[in-house]
C-alpha cells in the first residue's frame, strides 16, 4: 500500500511540473504594418534672370555688339535640385554654332579679312576668336573667387584646370570647348548652385568677325551617383 501511495505522489508531482510548462507567463504582441518602399526623385530646374517658369532656359548669356577689346559677362544660370535625393551635376551635348550673318550692303568691311562670308561654307569666326571662362559660381557673385592667400575656391568647367579649380583670367577659345564634362558636382536636394560665364574678344581680332555670332548650347544632367 505504501508503494502505491508513493507512486501516486510521484505521478502527481510529474503532472504538476508538466503543467508549469504548459501554462506560460504573461506576454504581449504588437503588429508592424503599412511598410512601404518609395523611390526617391531627381528633379532639375534651370532658371536665370529671364526665368519664364519652365524647367529649361534659353538666352541666359546674350552679349550684343561686341567689338575687339570688349570683355564682360558674369550672368548666372541657376541650377536647383528640387527632388528628394542628392545628385551629381554633369554637362553634356555641348555645341557651338557659328553664323556669318553677312549683309553685302553693310558688311563690306568684313569681306576684306574674310574670304568666305557664306553661312553654308564660311560659318562665321566668332567662336574661333572669342575667349570664355565657365565655372561653378558657388556664391553667385559673377566673379571667380580666391581667398586671402591666393587659393582657388570654385570648380572650373572650361577651360578644364589641372587641379579642377577656376583661375581668374584663365580663358579658352569658345570653339574648343569639349562636348561634355563629368563634373560630378554634388548638389544636395533642396539646394541650388550656379554656372557663370565671362567672355573676352581680344583687341587683335580683325574685321573677319564683324557681324558674326556664336551660339552655345548644353544640357545639364543630374545623376544619382558620381561617374
Amino acid at each position: 500500500m505504501k508503494r502505491v501511495i508513493i507512486s501516486l505522489m510521484t505521478i502527481a508531482m510529474v503532472t504538476t511540473i508538466m503543467g508549469v510548462g504548459i501554462y506560460a507567463a504573461f506576454y504581449d504582441t504588437e503588429t508592424s504594418s503599412q511598410n512601404t518602399f518609395t523611390a526617391g526623385t531627381l528633379n532639375l530646374n534651370l532658371t536665370d534672370a529671364s526665368d519664364d517658369g519652365t524647367e529649361s532656359e534659353t538666352a541666359t548669356w546674350v552679349f550684343n555688339a561686341i567689338v575687339p577689346g570688349d570683355s564682360g559677362g558674369g550672368a548666372r544660370l541657376t541650377i536647383s535640385n528640387t527632388g528628394s535625393i542628392d545628385g551629381y551635376l554633369d554637362l553634356s551635348n555641348i555645341t557651338v554654332t557659328n553664323a556669318e550673318n553677312y549683309d553685302v550692303n553693310t558688311d563690306e568691311a568684313e569681306a576684306t579679312d574674310d574670304a568666305d562670308t557664306s553661312d553654308a561654307t564660311g560659318g562665321g569666326e566668332m567662336g574661333a576668336n572669342l575667349l570664355v571662362q565657365i565655372w561653378i559660381d558657388t556664391d553667385n557673385d559673377g566673379t571667380v573667387d580666391v581667398d586671402g592667400f591666393g587659393n582657388l575656391l570654385e570648380e572650373s568647367i572650361y577651360p578644364a584646370a589641372a587641379i579642377g579649380l577656376a583661375d581668374p583670367g584663365v580663358t579658352g577659345v569658345l570653339d574648343s570647348i569639349s562636348a561634355s564634362y563629368d563634373l560630378d558636382e554634388l548638389l544636395n536636394n533642396g539646394v541650388s548652385t550656379y554656372i557663370a560665364l565671362l567672355y573676352d574678344l581680344p583687341s587683335s581680332t580683325d574685321n573677319g568677325v564683324q557681324g558674326d555670332s556664336a551660339t552655345l548650347a548644353f544640357t545639364v544632367e543630374l545623376d544619382q551617383s558620381a561617374d
